[in-house]
């Protein structure tokens, strides 16, 4: 694990340097993106900052709160609904006409419910939407820009470490919806497609985290959801079990700390760094993360962490899908999933 104490010291050694950053924020408006996207303003020199989401109007505070803290910022806010796969493309097709590389791209949206499948106009269960199809929609768009950053880094806040199995005939649960097993083909989903987009972009680190607890309120608007004889037992959950939870609960301002942490430090390189440094140098004692496949000792840049920011054992799936190539069977299922969506789109 890596203490807080050194996740700060890397911070500050963060903050000391003179690298003008240009960095992504989806899902950033409340929890632990926003908790990220403070820290990186605060302490980041001169940076160029995007940030997507629903609305500039109930952004407004916190775009204020990130240009007091830092002068220096240049924010761009694209107001969007991220859900949708043709958002995505538009708002993804206006940052490439801007920039010419990006350093960062941290992802945190989504939420759960008790609902049954919600489908956006585009045909895709709007929760795994948000958990899975259009962060990597992000990421597959973003590819030329990342890739002509010195040191490039791609990070999505879900379940590193939490891979299960897979039902490779129904990956959306199209048929016999489950919001909680949608949710974990979401964090195997995710794990697989960095291993395959590593494996041709060498030179980006890509980072899955579970970021344990954190007093987000999903929990709470989660047992909001339930409905008819589940209400009452989820309402006394609610008001009566998560303010206890809460109190040993990791705060969005201590998450975004360690969101900073993986996105800057050198403890996790790419498989191929384009230079020597590819990050903020270590604080002592802290040791360079193991990454979650390693040929001939040579990582491959993909990192599962936990909500320390260790590297995580590997789930009891995951040897075997490595083994039968399923990273490529659910990046291609994801490719048709995007078709099939900008096809409804029109």
């Amino acid at each position: 694990m890596v203490s807080i104490k050194d996740v700060r010291a890397s911070n500050a050694t963060f903050k000391a340097s003179k690298d003008s950053l240009v960095a992504l924020f989806v899902g950033a408006t409340s929890g632990i993106g926003e908790g990220t996207l403070k820290q990186f303003a605060k302490n980041a020199f001169a940076p160029t900052i995007y940030i997507v989401g629903r609305s500039k109007t109930a952004a407004a505070p916190l775009l204020e709160h990130i240009r007091t803290s830092n002068p220096g910022a240049t924010i761009n806010f694209i107001e969007t609904e991220i859900s949708l796969i043709k958002n995505i493309d538009k708002a993804t097709d206006e940052i490439k006409s801007k920039e010419k590389k990006l350093d960062l791209l941290f992802m945190s949206p989504g939420y759960l419910s008790f609902d049954g499948r919600n489908e956006s106009t585009e045909g895709i269960d709007i929760p795994h939407a948000l958990r899975y199809y259009t962060r990597l929609r992000f990421a597959y768009n973003l590819l030329p820009l990342l890739n002509a950053s010195p040191s490039p880094r791609v990070i999505s806040i879900l379940a590193g470490g939490k891979e299960s199995v897979l039902n490779f005939d129904d990956l959306e649960f199209r048929n016999n919806f489950d919001g909680f097993k949608a949710a974990a083909n979401g964090a195997t989903q995710t794990t697989l497609a960095f291993e395959e987009l590593a494996k041709t972009n060498s030179n980006i680190t890509f980072i899955h985290k579970y970021p344990g607890f954190v007093a987000t309120g999903v929990v709470e608007r989660l047992f909001g959801t339930a409905k008819g004889i589940y209400s009452i037992p989820a309402a006394v959950a609610r008001y009566v079990l998560v303010p206890v939870l809460n109190l040993f609960a990791t705060s969005p301002d201590v998450a975004g700390e360690r969101g900073l942490f993986i996105s800057t430090s050198a403890r996790y390189p790419p498989a191929s760094p384009k230079s020597e440094v590819t990050g903020v140098a270590l604080p002592a004692g802290v040791e360079l993360a193991k990454p979650s496949i390693t040929i001939d000792g040579k990582g491959n840049g993909v990192y599962l962490l936990g909500e320390s920011d260790e590297s995580t054992p590997d789930a009891a799936v995951m040897p075997g899908y490595r083994a039968d190539g399923s990273s490529k069977r659910v990046w291609e299922d994801t490719q048709a999933v995007w078709d099939r969506a900008l096809g409804r789109s029109g």
